[in-house]
């Protein structure tokens, strides 16, 4: 769990880091990319997409890494996302003859590394089903509270009265109109 949690961490120092540069120079980030940023609403793009959806995924790895049963499907996240993100760059290559740039190249070994490392740490938490706690034996009762058995009970019955206990103490009907009910 610890080289898991040490992937995830450190994925998420990385796209916490690239946010805050997407967020802080959009200008020099996107001139990284060889994109110009002419308008407004680009600059807000790029500050919004690539700073704030690096910076949510960040956060989302720092709360998995917090716990070893969400650690496994943040792996598979990071795993399906950069490797689609390489994906994404090859077709890109193939479809536009283009060349790859440095920060490109460099972009994109980052990515393969972080598909491999999330991997590596995805196989090596083992997915182990809990043991079930045991239930509760309830121990059978060794003494009646009763030390007679019941009488079965007929219609018209009343409950039986015991002569040990004085009148006094004896449970009186209730009637109306008296001063201590």
């Amino acid at each position: 769990m610890r080289f898991a949690r040490f992937v995830l961490l450190a994925q998420a120092l990385v796209m916490a880091c690239l946010s805050l540069a997407y967020w802080l120079w959009p200008h020099e980030m996107a001139n990284l990319n060889g994109m110009l940023l002419m308008e407004t609403a680009s600059v807000s793009h790029m500050r919004v997409y690539y700073g704030g959806l690096q910076l949510g995924l960040a956060l989302f790895l720092i709360w998995a890494a917090r716990a070893p049963e969400r650690a496994r499907p943040a792996l598979i996240m990071l795993v399906m996302t950069m490797a689609a993100l390489v994906l994404g760059r090859l077709v890109s290559l193939w479809l536009d003859g283009g060349d790859l740039v440095g920060f490109d190249l460099a972009s994109m070994l980052y990515r393969v590394l972080a598909v491999v490392f999330a991997g590596l740490a995805w196989r090596a938490i083992r997915e182990r089903p809990e043991p079930e706690p045991e239930p509760e034996r309830l121990e059978p009762a060794t003494h009646r509270l009763v030390s007679e058995s019941p009488m079965p009970f007929k219609l018209g019955d009343t409950p039986p009265t015991d002569e040990t206990v004085p009148a006094e103490a004896a449970p009186q009907p209730f009637r109306r109109g008296d001063p201590i009910a």
